[in-house]
Order: C-alpha cells, then sequence, then structure tokens
C-alpha cells in the first residue's frame, strides 16, 4: 500500500529551587506519557470505526519528496476498510475483512487477494485490528512533541519484507500521523482529518467489480 528533538534547559538558581522545580517536571511528565500511553492503547482497543480524509507524502532516500496524494478513508474493526486516493491518480482499496480490492482505474484493472495474504506485514494491518499494539510490535515512546502531538515509535517483533518500523503521532482525538519506514530508505507521511467511532454503513466495505476490468486473483 502505498501508503511514515526537543531540547529542555532548566536553569537553576539555588539548590533548594531546583529540587522542588525538578520534582514537579518529572511528575508532570510522567503523568503526561502515561496519559498519551492510555490514549494509544484506547485507540486501538476501544475505536471501532475511523472516517475521513487523508494527505500522503513519499519521500525518497534522501529526503526529495517523490509523491504527494490525497483521498480518503472508511475503517471498520476488525479488518473492513475503504481506501480512496482522489489524487494524483485514482485507486480504491476495498477489504471486506477476507478479501482485498484493488482497482486501478488507468489500469484497468482490479488485483483480489486473501487479507491475510496481502496486509501481513504492512502498518494498515495494526488500524484494522482491536489489539493493544505491544501484541505485535515494540513500542518506544518519543520525546518530540512534532505537530503538538505525543509520538511512538512502533517496530515489528518479527522483521518485515517491506517496512523497518513506523511512528504515530495522537491528540486527544486519536491517531493524527503515521510516518512510514521502508526497507529502501523511503519514508512515507500519512496525516489524518477523520473522526472514530462514527456510524459506517457495511455496504462501504462492497465492492462491485466494474465492468470491462481485467481481473487478477480470486476473493475466497
Amino acid at each position: 500500500m502505498k501508503i511514515k528533538n526537543f531540547k529542555k534547559t532548566i536553569l537553576t538558581i539555588t539548590t533548594a529551587a531546583f529540587f522542588g522545580f525538578s520534582g514537579m517536571a518529572l511528575n508532570t511528565t510522567a503523568i503526561a506519557a502515561d496519559d498519551a500511553r492510555d490514549r494509544l492503547n484506547t485507540f486501538f482497543t476501544d475505536v471501532t470505526s475511523i472516517k475521513g480524509s487523508f494527505s500522503q507524502q513519499v519521500f525518497s532516500k534522501k529526503g526529495k519528496v517523490i509523491q504527494n496524494s490525497t483521498g480518503n478513508i472508511s475503517m471498520l474493526r476488525p479488518g473492513k476498510f475503504r481506501w480512496v486516493y482522489t489524487t494524483p491518480d485514482a485507486q480504491t482499496i476495498v477489504s471486506n475483512g477476507k478479501n482485498i480490492w484493488v482497482y486501478d482505474e488507468d489500469l484497468e484493472q482490479v488485483t483480489i487477494k486473501p487479507m491475510s495474504q496481502a496486509l501481513s506485514s504492512a502498518p494498515i494491518a495494526i488500524l484494522t485490528r482491536k489489539q493493544k499494539p505491544d501484541a505485535q510490535f515494540q513500542v518506544l515512546a518519543l520525546k518530540n512533541r512534532a505537530a503538538g502531538l505525543d509520538w511512538f515509535k512502533l517496530t515489528p517483533h518479527r522483521k518485515s519484507k517491506d517496512f523497518k518500523s513506523f511512528e504515530i503521532g495522537l491528540d486527544k482525538n486519536g491517531l493524527r500521523q503515521m510516518i512510514m519506514h521502508d526497507q529502501l530508505g523511503q519514508k512515507t507521511v500519512l496525516k489524518l482529518n477523520a473522526k472514530t467511532n462514527v456510524p459506517i454503513s457495511g455496504s462501504t466495505f462492497f465492492f462491485k467489480i466494474p465492468a470491462g476490468v481485467d481481473v487478477i486473483g480470486k476473493a475466497i
């Protein structure tokens, strides 16, 4: 799927003032870290649906933007989603929980694969499951708050052929950004503008193959 340092200095006046201020800072930091981790776990265990729009940028190994795209996403846990790229090229990716359809309008082609095969090692897989991220990933809280978000780095317990790791940025409303690092050194940055736990029709995750297109694969 197409699918990616803040330094703080404390200036002390007296030893007593240092220990008093330092203690409060550590407690505040610890509380903030606990809250952020709770939000991460809650997002993956309590959120049942996601609906909204996204923008995506792909960066080369040298940091040059090589692709810009936008689109819409609908997701219903467990396992169902509709991911539609509207620019620059139209592409629709749909999963009903068992199969995944990838429709490329320019190529007039639909590819069908079992969902387990298509998504087993992709970051999108964790978004479709209701389980704590620790089940599949080593989770590391990052200290920086880029874009005003709390960030976590997720590295798979089992090596993936597609990606090395990815970061997740959340606010109080849920997931806002993902940054994926692949095995080729490229980086994909995904920004979401979406709502969670909203009603989504089951028909959203039904894909009707357009007439006249080439079909590769078969639904199970």
